[in-house]
C-alpha cells in the first residue's frame, strides 16, 4: 500500500532532465507550502515494473545507434495527438497507474515528461475525475506531443511555446511561461571572482565547461584536444557525469595542463557560473541553466527532435552557436574568444532572456490548486 501525499509529481528516466525538473518544482513548491507533502515517481517503474530498465536500455540504444527511427517517431507524435495516444496508453499500464493514483490520492498531479501527462489524461476520462494535472514542458517545443484534453495549467519555457499553445486551443490563462524549472543554485547570485580563485584561475584564463557525459556527446578525437592543449590560455573543464566509459576514455586527455576531466558533480552552478563558455547538447534544462548565468554556449551535435526545435530557437535569438562536427566547434571557439562584438551579443541577448524567468512563481501558481 503506497502512502499518500498531496502532490504527486510524474516523471520518467530517459535523460536526467526530467528528473532534474521534478526536485526543482518540488523546492519551490515547498517555498510556498513547507508542509506539502510531495512525492516524485518515476512513471515507468508503476507502469512497466518488470521493464522499465530494459526500456531505458533500449532507448540509449536508439538513440545512439538509430536516430532516424527515434526522430521519425517523435515528429509523427508532434503532427498526430492521435498517433501518440494510440502508443502511449496501454490498457495494462493504465491499469497501474490508475490502481497507484487510487492509492496516493493526491490532490495535485504534475506530469514532467509527455507520457506521463497523456496517462493521467486517460485516466482522469476514464475514471471521470477531474484532478488538477499540470505540464511542464521541458523543451522548447511547438508539437502536439505534450498536449492533452486532461492537462488543466502548462508551465513552458516562454512565450514562443505559449503562442504554439494557444494556436492549438488552450486557453492563454492556462498558461504560465515562466522559464523551464532550473534548480535554485542557478537563480542564486554567486561571486564569480572568488570562484574562479578557488579553482585556481587566472584572470587571462578563458575557461571552457564541456558537458554531455550522459549520452557521451562530446568530442572523440585526439586533434580537439591536442588544439586545446596548444592554447595556454584556455582552461577546459569536463563533466563526464556517471559515465564511466566515457571518464575513462577521455581519462588520458588529464595529462594535458589545461584539461581537468571530472567526474559527477554537484557544482555545476558554480562552474557554470566561473565559466566564459558552455559546449553541451542542446537540452532545455540546460539552455535555462545557461541563460540564468549568462553563460555564452555552443550547442553540439544536435541530433534528436526536441533538440534540434531548442537549437531553432538559440538560432533564431542568437543565444548561442551550434557545431555540427569537431572542426566546427574549433571555429566556433575560436569566434567566440576572439571576437568581442559576437561574444557581447550573445551575452545580452541572454540577458533579455534571463529577464522573462520567473522561478519564484512556479510554486505560488502550482499550490493555487492545493485543496
Amino acid at each position: 500500500m503506497q502512502t499518500k501525499c498531496d502532490i504527486l509529481i510524474l516523471t520518467a528516466n530517459f535523460g536526467s532532465g526530467h528528473k532534474s525538473v521534478s526536485k526543482a518544482i518540488e523546492t519551490y513548491i515547498k517555498e510556498v507550502n513547507s508542509s506539502c507533502n510531495i512525492k516524485i515517481v518515476d512513471m515507468y517503474k508503476i507502469i512497466r515494473p518488470k521493464l522499465y530498465k530494459i526500456i531505458y536500455r533500449l532507448f540509449n540504444v536508439l538513440i545512439k545507434y538509430f536516430t532516424p527511427i527515434y526522430n521519425f517517431d517523435y515528429y509523427k507524435k508532434n503532427r498526430n495527438s492521435k498517433f501518440g495516444e494510440l502508443h502511449s496508453c496501454y490498457k495494462s499500464s493504465s491499469k497501474r497507474l490508475a490502481r497507484f493514483i487510487d492509492e496516493v490520492q493526491p490532490s495535485i498531479i504534475i506530469s514532467t515528461f509527455p507520457t506521463c501527462s497523456a496517462y493521467v489524461s486517460k485516466y482522469k476520462i476514464d475514471n471521470n475525475n477531474n484532478i488538477p494535472l499540470i505540464t511542464c514542458i521541458t523543451d522548447i517545443v511547438h508539437g502536439s506531443e505534450w498536449v492533452h484534453n486532461g492537462n488543466d495549467m502548462y508551465l513552458v519555457a516562454n512565450n514562443s511555446v505559449k503562442n504554439s499553445l494557444v494556436k492549438k486551443g488552450i486557453k492563454e490563462e492556462c498558461i504560465k511561461d515562466l522559464g523551464i524549472p532550473i534548480r535554485k543554485d542557478f537563480i542564486t547570485i554567486k561571486n564569480r571572482n572568488k570562484l574562479r580563485n578557488e579553482y585556481h584561475l587566472e584572470e587571462k584564463d578563458f575557461v571552457i565547461l564541456m558537458m554531455g557525459g550522459g549520452l557521451g556527446l562530446i568530442p572523440k578525437e585526439v586533434a580537439f584536444y591536442k588544439w586545446i592543449e596548444s592554447n595556454k590560455n584556455i582552461k577546459l573543464f569536463i563533466i563526464t557525469g556517471n559515465n564511466n566509459k566515457l571518464y575513462n576514455d577521455i581519462n588520458k586527455y588529464n595529462k594535458f595542463s589545461n584539461i581537468n576531466i571530472l567526474k559527477f558533480t554537484d557544482k555545476v552552478a558554480d562552474m557554470m557560473t566561473l565559466s566564459d563558455l558552455l559546449i553541451s547538447k542542446p537540452g532545455g534544462i540546460t539552455l535555462f541553466e545557461a541563460i540564468s548565468c549568462d553563460l555564452p554556449f555552443i550547442i553540439y551535435k544536435p541530433i534528436l527532435g526536441q533538440e534540434l526545435e531548442n537549437c531553432n530557437y538559440i538560432k533564431a535569438n542568437k543565444l548561442g552557436l551550434v557545431a555540427s562536427n569537431e572542426q566546427e566547434l574549433i571555429d566556433k571557439i575560436k569566434l567566440i574568444m576572439c571576437n568581442q562584438n559576437v561574444r557581447n551579443i550573445i551575452i545580452k541577448n541572454l540577458s533579455n532572456e534571463k529577464k522573462n524567468i520567473d522561478m519564484s512563481s512556479i510554486g505560488k501558481n502550482i499550490c493555487k490548486y492545493l485543496n
